[in-house]
Order: structure tokens, then C-alpha cells, then sequence
């Protein structure tokens, strides 16, 4: 079972927000203290509260105490049945969890919007640079690459001119990994990469997160 939740950061007011926060456990809010942006602070809270939302709604009910981190830096709960993967762009926040992809699950969102998509050469395959014909596919590739190397758990480590996004079946190290993309706003791109194939990532909107849940 794989499911992508999704929700619009929208910024709460003082009240709400504070109550939220302390939904939250303490080296979290300590994070999130330091952020000196509304959007960076709200994103980040309702990314974790989505994770909540949606393990619950799953019958996940691990506490976000127990979340820790790989030496890479990629969150997860330690012993659990299944992962999971967050991503932001602008107004949303999304979140995928799975019990199928136990381990190498990535999700990206980005907001299509125009930019200078040629500066970016260096960071395509060979095979990308013959198909890469404007914006969409800028977006489509930039997205696959970045669920893909969220998956992998490396990250930036990863350079990205190594991987070709040309196909929704990428070779890494390898290994295969699987590429859905995902459909929640026809002005966003948004995939999710795995190791184990998931043929459903049912996308479940829950509109703005309530700060009692």
C-alpha cells in the first residue's frame, strides 16, 4: 500500500501555529525555531504533520519521537513496516508513505514556472540533453532525478549527470528504480522513485492540517 498525501501551506495564525508547534517533539520545534521565514518554519511543520496525519489514517502509530536520521541525513523510524518521504514546493506540501518501498522511497514536487532551463546542462545525462526541448520535460526530469536520489538516501552525493530520467525505469548503481509520476495541480510536476515497483500512489488531499490532530 502506497498513498501520497498532500496540503496547502497556508500560514496559521499565532495562536493555532503555537499550538501546533507543540504537536511537535522538542528537538523539532528547536529546529524549527531557527527558521527565520514563515514559509521555511510552516512548510517544515506541516510536512511533519502531514507524516503524522497520514500514518494515522494508515494505522502507522509510531510517535515522531522515535524518527531518526541516516548518516546521509534521510529521515525514518527505525524497525518500522514501512517509509516514507517529504517534499515542498510554493503552496504545497506532499507526502508519501509506503508499505511497499520499505526502505529506498523518494518523493519531489515542483512548481512549473518559467526560469532559464538551459543553464542547468551539467546536471543532465547524455540521453536527457537529446530530449530536453523546453520547460516540461526541464521539470519532468528534474523531479524524477530528485525522487531518485532521495530514494538511494545519498542525496547530492549522487551527481546527477549519472542518472537518466528519460525512462520511468532508472538504472543507479545497479539497481533499478521505479518512477510514478504523480497528478495533484496541473501547474506542478511531482514524481515518486522506489526500488521495490508500486503500481498505486493514490494522492489523498487533507486540505489544511487541523493543529489538533
Amino acid at each position: 500500500m502506497t498513498r501520497t498525501f498532500y496540503t496547502s501551506c497556508k500560514q496559521l495564525p499565532a495562536a493555532e501555529y503555537k499550538k501546533a508547534v507543540s504537536l511537535l517533539p522538542n528537538r523539532m520545534q528547536a529546529r524549527m525555531a531557527k527558521y527565520r521565514r514563515w514559509q521555511d518554519a510552516h512548510a517544515y511543520l506541516y510536512g511533519k504533520l502531514l507524516l503524522k496525519h497520514g500514518m494515522h489514517l494508515l494505522g502507522f502509530n509510531i510517535p515522531l519521537e522515535q524518527m531518526n536520521v541516516t548518516k546521509y541525513g534521510k529521515p525514518y523510524f527505525p524497525d518500522s513496516s514501512f517509509s516514507f518521504n517529504i517534499s515542498h514546493s510554493e503552496e504545497y506540501i506532499v507526502c508519501v508513505i509506503s508499505s511497499d518501498e520499505k526502505e529506498h522511497l523518494g518523493i519531489d514536487i515542483e512548481k512549473i514556472k518559467p526560469l532559464e532551463w538551459k543553464i542547468f546542462d551539467s546536471v543532465w545525462s547524455p540521453q536527457e540533453k537529446k530530449k530536453l526541448d523546453g520547460i516540461m520535460k526541464f521539470y519532468t526530469y528534474w523531479t524524477r532525478k530528485e525522487a531518485i536520489i532521495k530514494a538511494d538516501g545519498r542525496g547530492m552525493q549522487i551527481p546527477l549527470n549519472i542518472i537518466d530520467t528519460t525512462g520511468l525505469t532508472v538504472q543507479l548503481d545497479g539497481d533499478n528504480y521505479y518512477l510514478s509520476k504523480v497528478n495533484i495541480d496541473q501547474e506542478y510536476i511531482m514524481h515518486v522513485a522506489s526500488l521495490n515497483r508500486i503500481e498505486k500512489t493514490d494522492p489523498i488531499n487533507c486540505l489544511l492540517i487541523a493543529p489538533d490532530i
